[in-house]
């Protein structure tokens, strides 16, 4: 009786997906943003962090603008309750 002494071949690994779109914000410069990390499969690992600052960046800056018009807002609500 002889023995294999060759491993078994290892299954072929599965096709990777592509992951799915993000859901729309609403907010056009999020959605850019966000859609930036499609960039990621394309550039080498040691230049993620880099790319992750700059969607970070447009999006404190989208955030900023978005609470400075509410905080607008809620003062200028303010000023018409005062006023009646």
């Amino acid at each position: 009786m002889e023995h294999d002494t060759e491993p078994a071949p290892l299954p072929a690994p599965l096709p990777a997906r592509p992951p799915a779109p993000p859901a729309a914000t609403g907010e056009p410069r999020v959605d850019a943003a966000i859609g930036r990390l499609g960039e990621l499969g394309e550039l080498p690992v040691s230049e993620h962090p880099q790319l992750y600052e700059r969607i970070h960046g447009q999006l404190v800056e989208v955030l900023g603008e978005l609470h400075s018009r509410a905080g607008q807002a809620d003062q200028a609500g303010q000023a018409d309750q005062a006023a009646r």
